[in-house]
């Protein structure tokens, strides 16, 4: 069987992945109440008779909220960095934690899982790649800034969920954002804006990535609109030269799963 993916919420207000292979299925990330992801999955097309468990990228409230609550009510394992779960304890409540570094990797439902450290404002957090019979994926978001080794991972990949948070000017003009608040998302531990997300794969060397979906976008300081727009514009010759599609993960809703597949 392929791999099969979904977002089944990505922004601001709750994030989450749904992961198939031939063994079942994993969660990247658990941010909104335990029943709405039950939810969220069958929407998706997904079934959550096959999760195994939930890999956890960082302590955040939109990344691990839903996590204690589901393991106690399905058993699923719970996998995160000995950082994330230090940080991240009281909000799990009474939990079983598998630990996990870039070291160390993971196999999980037939699938193989690679971690590697972000310069986010977390504890100890992690981007994931996921691959299966050679076909990779990349969930790629709150991601600090453009580091270095970045653009080797995404270069690896099929298909990625890229952080695309903030447009600039919407920021800029946001009156309801303090400053500080301001300079920690546009800092070297907060987002990537949609310029930063876009010039990215714009200067990728190689020509594997094909399908692009923009992820983690802010409710106030962007819309779909505006970073599939900036997106576009920027990478358009890219676009044209390898047939590269784009797409947007909707906030609150789960996208229809679908195949992770070379071009």
């Amino acid at each position: 069987m392929s791999m099969m993916v979904a977002s089944l919420a990505s922004g601001s207000s709750g994030n989450s992945y749904y992961i198939q292979g031939p063994e079942g299925a994993v969660l990247v990330d658990a941010g909104l109440s335990g029943r709405r992801l039950v939810e969220n999955i069958v929407a998706a097309g997904g079934d959550p008779g096959l999760v195994k468990g939930i890999i956890v990228t960082h302590d955040h409230h939109d990344h691990v909220s839903g996590a204690g609550v589901l393991q106690r009510k399905h058993n699923w394992k719970l996998w995160m960095t000995k950082g994330t779960y230090a940080a991240a304890s009281h909000k799990l409540g009474k939990v079983t934690v598998d630990t996990v570094s870039g070291e160390t990797g993971l196999l999980a439902a037939g699938l193989t899982f690679h971690f590697t450290p972000t310069p986010h404002d977390a504890a100890e957090p992690i981007m994931v790649a996921v691959e299966r019979d050679g076909h990779r994926c990349g969930i790629f978001t709150d991601l600090g800034h453009v580091f270095p080794g970045l653009g080797e991972w995404l270069d690896s990949l099929d298909l990625v969920f890229l952080e695309s948070n903030y447009d600039p000017d919407m920021l800029a003009r946001n009156r309801r954002y303090p400053h500080p608040l301001k300079a920690r998302i546009r800092g070297q531990h907060g987002h990537l804006s949609n310029t930063e997300a876009a010039e990215l794969i714009r200067d990728l060397p190689g020509d594997r990535l094909r399908r692009v979906v923009l992820s983690h976008l802010s409710k106030e300081n962007n819309t779909p609109d505006v970073a599939r727009n900036s997106f576009t514009r920027i990478v358009a010759d890219r676009m044209k030269a390898c047939g590269m599609l784009v797409g947007v993960a909707p906030r609150d809703t789960a996208m229809r799963l679908f195949q992770v597949t070379a071009f």
